[in-house]
């Protein structure tokens, strides 16, 4: 993990965010643009990274379908203008993001984009990978470029310790730094939770959702399964599978994403240090060793030993 990282970093940093105009109007790799015009506090672990911008000059970023194909890491992209404007123009036909002091979006980094920076501007963003984040990009596409105030509620709550966080160099690298930077992306998600609720409040499935969501979540390491679910809240199986249908999702893969999460931080707590991994795989719901493995593989990229070394 780095803690803090300089201009000569940012290139790196900001890799497959797509092509970079200065304010010379010319195209410039983003390190060279950066070691120019700004620098870079960074806070990452794993493939979840907490950044923050500060940018002294116009600039455009322009990501094409090309780009997009180039980036296999899709994540979810939380964005919070804390200082200047944007303006962020999709190539769909959903209408130009325009941020100003203090807003929030939530990003679909599957679409091309212009995005263009009046400087000076400071910017902080959140980039988590599906699979380590409590909420499925089908299921926010309701507040998907739709800006909201990060003054009000839980908001100012969640970017406030963010900010904090990554103001502290020892958080970000002392032994504690994995529980640190998933207590950002845990309140984050409850942020864009509470957002996508008052944008749902006239949803009439919204109560048994959560009804459902709540449920599996005080029984994730006991065997679940959609009958099972279904009884517990007194639901018919039929009606608990399209309240997740129509937000995207089904009921197991909702149940594996949790368990593989839940686990994913067990293995960097030091109070689990001694466990081995057969261990952690059943005290979170799998059936077996290689059953764990195999799926951690699939939404982590790598195996949880591999996980655990670099992450305790």
């Amino acid at each position: 993990m780095r803690s803090q990282a300089r201009a000569r970093d940012f290139g790196r940093a900001l890799d497959g965010w797509g092509r970079f105009t200065g304010p010379d109007g010319l195209h410039a790799p983003p390190g060279e643009w950066i070691r120019a015009e700004g620098e870079l506090v960074r806070g990452g672990l794993d493939r979840t990274q907490l950044d923050l911008l500060r940018v002294d000059a116009g600039l455009v970023v322009t990501r094409t379908a090309e780009h997009v194909a180039r980036t296999p890491d899709v994540k979810h992209i939380v964005v919070v203008q804390l200082e200047g404007t944007s303006i962020l123009t999709p190539t769909d036909d959903r209408p130009p993001v325009h941020l100003g002091p203090g807003d929030v979006s939530y990003g679909d980094p599957t679409v091309p984009y212009r995005w263009e920076f009046a400087g000076p501007l400071t910017l902080m963003m959140l980039r988590v990978p599906f699979a380590a984040f409590p909420l499925a990009p089908a299921s926010l596409r309701p507040i998907l470029g739709r800006p909201f105030s990060s003054h009000e509620g839980f908001a100012r709550l969640a970017i406030g310790f963010a900010q904090d966080v990554l103001a502290d160099v020892d958080l970000l690298s002392g032994p504690t730094a994995p529980r640190v930077v998933q207590n950002v992306v845990d309140l984050f998600a409850t942020m864009l939770a509470g957002r996508l609720a008052e944008t749902h409040s006239d949803d009439p499935t919204q109560p048994a959702f959560r009804r459902v969501i709540a449920h599996i979540a005080e029984h994730l390491a006991e065997p679940l399964s959609l009958p099972q679910v279904a009884r517990a809240v007194e639901m018919s199986p039929r009606y608990v599978q399209s309240l997740f249908q129509l937000r995207g999702m089904t009921v197991s893969g909702w149940i594996r994403q949790r368990r593989l999460e839940v686990a994913r931080q067990t293995l960097a707590d030091p109070a689990w240090a001694d466990a081995d991994i057969a261990r952690v795989a059943a005290a979170h719901g799998f059936a077996d060793h290689s059953h764990f493995t195999r799926a951690f593989r699939s939404a982590y990229g790598e195996t949880p030993s591999q996980w655990r070394s670099h992450a305790g």
